[in-house]
């Protein structure tokens, strides 16, 4: 008993001593700035010096952990409650000047009359042209109800458009149709609005009667814990464990709350490197529970909690509290060393590379269900490996992109072609998937574009038709909505998609998967 209180007592006796020392920090801060404050030769600003001091000790921590500016802080709420308040267009910069690319259906701009293709030449007293687009978007943006007195060019001729600026939804689900008569296909762009798994069952409702479904979340970094457990539950039984948290104030499980209205159809998920955080807990969720198929490629490994915090002048920072495993104890977060941020960024295409998907190295799971193996070492390994390389676009393609030749192309053809002209013409997106062909006036113009970087590209005549189905699907986006690309370009061209296609149709194939207690690693 004299031993217990003794170890009892040398542990308070520690614990006291750490506290000390961390006054004892903390004390020596205050008092620099307070001796900055007072006695420096010069009068100073101290926010500077103090989000600089913040800043330095944050990259001495884990990559994810960081501050925020006012501009970062607000943007990240907007997320969160998915709106942010504006005109309502796309815009992007052509020669210097904003245009406008697309007009959302029921937005500001729409009311006010503003057209695709137009010149936002100032806001206000604000000149526009020569601004980087990023900044140019900011002066577009303001409190809803507030007015955006615009200077545009239409035709040649200079005409002033007031807009009433007003919230303007963000979508976490921005595509969904059917692949064929019973595939469904929904992309998942990111879980950072409360709003996710409601958009998510609007989205799959006018799809009707399906046998098979595919979420498509490659490019996805993420969002709230929240969406990500809640969108869970609508493919798993209740009582299934989801993700559990272990951080410094213990550990906290999650299991669906409910048995999911889609939690009996067969379902792959596709996943890549910038896969990441809330969107590898769902996808690791569903692979641990033998609920899903994964396709892809390694996801990025990001399994560390961030706190919000805000400070008194609207500035905050991402505080890492706890980190995430999956129902089978994988930790989701990949290695990294403390203050390494450069080092653990650098790393990452070698973490995607094919060498880092050597099985026989990395920590073996087994999955809740069949007992299949899965595989830690973080991120989520995939059940079917999709090689980046097959993925890669032709040259001429890639130069194409690279120099945003095909905005330069869309801008030339609805200079030439009203976009009111256009939809006479094209009422609907199946009527222009139907009839549509990119005319001679903008191929040669793209062939012009691209050859000023380097003529030999000329050559590449598989490249050219390539570039030619990228600009005729990305004139579908701009003029039909979101996810008219992936309708046109996705189902022909990405093989990762079709793969998933090809092996959730076939009830054998995802049965000799998801029942199968070892898997091998696959690759096309």
């Amino acid at each position: 008993m004299r031993r217990i209180a003794t170890i009892l007592l040398g542990m308070m006796c520690c614990w006291v001593a750490q506290a000390q020392q961390h006054n004892q920090q903390l004390e020596k801060l205050n008092y620099t700035y307070n001796y900055l404050q007072n006695n420096y030769i010069e009068e100073i600003d101290l926010e500077p010096l103090v989000t600089e001091a913040i800043k330095a000790t944050l990259k001495q921590l884990d990559p994810h952990t960081s501050y925020l500016t006012r501009q970062e802080m607000s943007q990240m709420l907007n997320s969160i409650n998915g709106e942010f308040s504006g005109i309502g267009a796309n815009v992007a910069i052509h020669n210097d000047t904003l245009i406008i690319t697309r007009i959302l259906p029921t937005s500001p701009s729409e009311a006010a009359g503003l057209r695709k293709n137009d010149r936002i030449l100032s806001v206000g007293n604000t000149t526009l042209v020569g601004l980087e687009r990023k900044c140019a978007v900011e002066h577009l943006r303001g409190p809803k109800g507030s007015v955006a007195s615009l200077v545009i060019l239409r035709g040649g001729q200079e005409q002033h458009v007031d807009v009433i600026r007003n919230d303007i939804p963000t979508k976490s689900v921005d595509v969904a149709y059917m692949l064929n008569d019973s595939v469904a296909y929904i992309r998942v762009d990111s879980f950072l609005s409360r709003t996710t798994t409601e958009e998510f069952k609007e989205a799959v409702k006018p799809l009707g009667d399906m046998q098979a479904m595919i979420i498509d979340l490659r490019g996805n970094s993420g969002g709230l814990l929240t969406s990500a457990i809640k969108l869970s539950e609508l493919f798993l039984e209740r009582g299934d464990a989801i993700v559990s948290t272990e951080g410094r104030k213990g550990t906290t499980r999650y299991q669906s709350s409910r048995s999911g209205e889609y939690r009996d159809i067969p379902l792959a998920i596709l996943v890549d490197e910038s896969t990441a955080s809330a969107s590898e807990v769902f996808a690791g969720a569903l692979q641990d529970q033998d609920r899903a198929i994964i396709i892809g490629r390694r996801t990025f490994g990001k399994g560390l909690i961030q706190k919000l915090v805000k400070f008194k002048d609207d500035t905050g920072a991402r505080i890492t509290i706890a980190r995430y495993k999956t129902p089978s104890g994988r930790i989701i977060q990949r290695p990294y060393r403390l203050g390494e941020t450069d080092e653990y960024n650098a790393n990452r295409e070698r973490y995607n590379h094919p060498d880092s998907m050597l099985l026989d190295s990395l920590p073996r799971y087994s999955t809740l269900r069949s007992n299949r193996t899965v595989y830690g070492g973080g991120g989520i390994t995939p059940d079917i490996y999709i090689a980046k390389d097959s993925l890669a676009a032709k040259p001429f393609t890639r130069a194409m992109v690279k120099s945003h030749i095909v905005q330069k192309v869309i801008i030339e053809l609805f200079d030439r072609i009203a976009i009111d002209e256009f939809i006479a013409r094209y009422p609907t997106l199946s009527d222009y998937t139907a009839t549509f062909t990119l005319d001679n006036s903008s191929r040669e113009l793209m062939k012009s574009l691209v050859a000023t970087k380097d003529e030999t590209l000329l050559d590449d005549s598989e490249g050219i038709a390539e570039s030619i189905r990228v600009i005729e699907a990305q004139i579908a986006e701009e003029v039909y909505g979101v996810g008219s690309y992936y309708y046109i370009y996705g189902r022909e061209r990405d093989n990762t998609l079709k793969r998933a296609i090809d092996i959730i149709s076939s009830p054998s194939s995802v049965a000799d998967i998801l029942d199968s207690a070892e898997i091998a690693e696959k690759k096309i």
